[in-house]
Formats: structure tokens, sequence, C-alpha cells
């Protein structure tokens, strides 16, 4: 004779089995949700069909000098037009929840890093012909378009992001030796605009999770996505790793601009922080990791 208490357990194991996957059939029978509401007339829109417009060559433009830079340049001047018109206008990433793998990924981010690359072309060819201020401001386009196509997206838009403001932080770096009080200003001025206009890492991880238990909604999704849990958790680890690192030295480079326009005007170095606020910076710069205010080096 099975013992009752027996009897009672392995029935309460079969309800609860059964009301589980009743719960998971129920979430999987859900209609996925509305996207977001977009922003109208949305810049990202402007950005693609900007990166559309663009001549191949653009990836080559680190090797070519200046005649060549200014061919390509002058054959890509209306997709740059279009592309500041873009930025002009709010961005936020289209997203299809219904989708089992988003179209854009495959056509839209290798476009969009090429624009970056047209810009920065664009500030080489300035920096050949002596212009280092109008070379400043197509890099902070660069930056501008990297922080612009990430806003709304996935972890992967954020990730081609970051690939786009190293394209016009690396050119940025090395300027401000070389720029005037007024465009030092200005520089720190649409950095510190970015970085307060940024996602924290945690919005960005929260809605990849959402969109991929939405758009994978079949049973082996949720099996996969079950084995996979903990490679995935690396991998988010790895890409906040790397956005941190890019807002740290992002923050370095608005701290170099501001105190450069301070030694420019003033005719010395700032002594701390507090001195570049608020005529220089809204605030001091914090760390992205910890939430504390940076050194002054």
């Amino acid at each position: 004779m099975v013992p009752r208490a027996v009897k009672l357990l392995t029935g309460f194991f079969i309800v609860a089995v059964l009301l589980v996957v009743a719960a998971l059939i129920f979430a999987l029978s859900q209609p996925p949700p509305a996207p977001p509401p977009l922003p109208k007339p949305n810049g990202y829109d402007d950005l693609v069909r900007a990166s559309q417009m663009l001549a191949d060559k653009t990836s080559d433009y680190a090797a070519m000098d200046e005649a060549e830079l200014r061919s390509l340049v002058v054959t890509n001047a209306e997709a740059l037009k279009l592309a500041r018109t873009g930025l002009s206008h709010p961005c936020q990433v289209p997203l299809d929840y219904s989708a089992a793998s988003p179209t854009y990924l495959f056509t839209n981010l290798g476009g969009l890093k090429r624009l970056a690359q047209g810009l920065a072309a664009e500030g080489r060819l300035m920096e050949l012909e002596g212009r280092p201020n109008d070379a400043a401001g197509s890099y902070l386009t660069v930056i501008r378009l990297g922080v612009a196509t990430s806003k709304g997206g996935l972890l992967i838009d954020s990730l081609v992001g970051i690939a786009i403001e190293a394209i016009g932080t690396s050119y940025l770096e090395k300027l401000p030796r070389t720029l005037d009080a007024r465009q030092c200003r200005q520089a720190a001025a649409v950095l510190e605009s970015c970085e307060a206009g940024r996602e924290p890492a945690s919005a960005i991880l929260a809605r990849e999770r959402e969109w991929s238990r939405r758009a994978f909604r079949g049973l082996r999704w949720q099996i996969v996505r079950l084995v996979m849990f903990k490679s995935t958790r690396q991998s988010e680890q790895r890409a906040v790793a790397k956005l941190n690192t890019l807002y740290t030295r992002e923050q370095a480079l608005l701290i170099q601009l501001a105190s450069r326009a301070y030694e420019l005007e003033k005719g010395e170095r700032p002594k701390g922080l507090a001195d570049l606020v608020p005529a220089y910076l809204k605030t001091i710069p914090q760390d992205p990791v910890t939430r504390t205010n940076i050194a002054y080096p």
C-alpha cells in the first residue's frame, strides 16, 4: 500500500506542474505589446536614409589623402546634410516585438557605422585644411550619432553606438590643444548634453530582456533562453563593461575640454573641478560605475 502522504504529495506535485504549464501557455498566447510610441518626426529615419545614400568607400577614409577625402566628402555631401537634419530631431530606434529577429540588425546598423565614417572623413579633411574648430564639430556629430542611434534600442544598438562614438572620441581627443576657448566650451557642452541624454545600462538590459521574452515566444525559444541564461548574463556584463569604459573615456575628454577653455580664458589651469562649475560645466562628471564625482587629475 502506498502511504496516504505520498499520494497527497504526488497529487500536489502534479497540480503544481499543470499550473506552471498552464501559466506558460497563457503567457505565450498573449499578444505582444504595442511598440513604444515613436517621435514624429523620428530623426532615426533620416539617419537610416542618409546611410543608404552613402558612397561605398567610407570605410577607407583613414588611409585617404586630402584630395581623396575631398572627393569622398563632396560625393556624400547630401547624405551628411540629411544626417545632421536627423540629429536635429528626437531619435528613437523602432522596435518590432512581433518579429523573430529584428530586420534592422542586418541592414541599418552597418549603414549607420558607415555614416559615422563619412562624418569622420569630413573631420579629417577639415584638419588637413587647417580648420580644427570645424573638424571638432564633425567629430562631435559622430558622437551625437552614436548616442542617437542607441536610444530606445537593444543591446546590439548600444554596442554599435559605442563603436560609432569611439570613432569621434578618438579623433576629438587629439584636438583640445589646437582649439580656441569658444570651441572648447561648445565641445564640452555637446558632450555634457550627450551624457545627460544617455539611457542607463539597466534600462537597456531591461528592454533587451523584454524584447527577447516577447519576440521569441515559442516554447523552444523559452527552453533555449533557460539553457543560455548564464552565457547571456555574461554577455550582458561584458557589454555593460564596454559601455562604462567608453563613458569614462568621454568624461575625461569632457573635463579636458572644459579645463582647456578655463586655461585659455583665465591664464591658468583650474585647481579642481569645482572651478569649472557652472561656467564651463553644469555639474561635476560622475564615475559611471561608482556614481561618485570624478577626481580631477
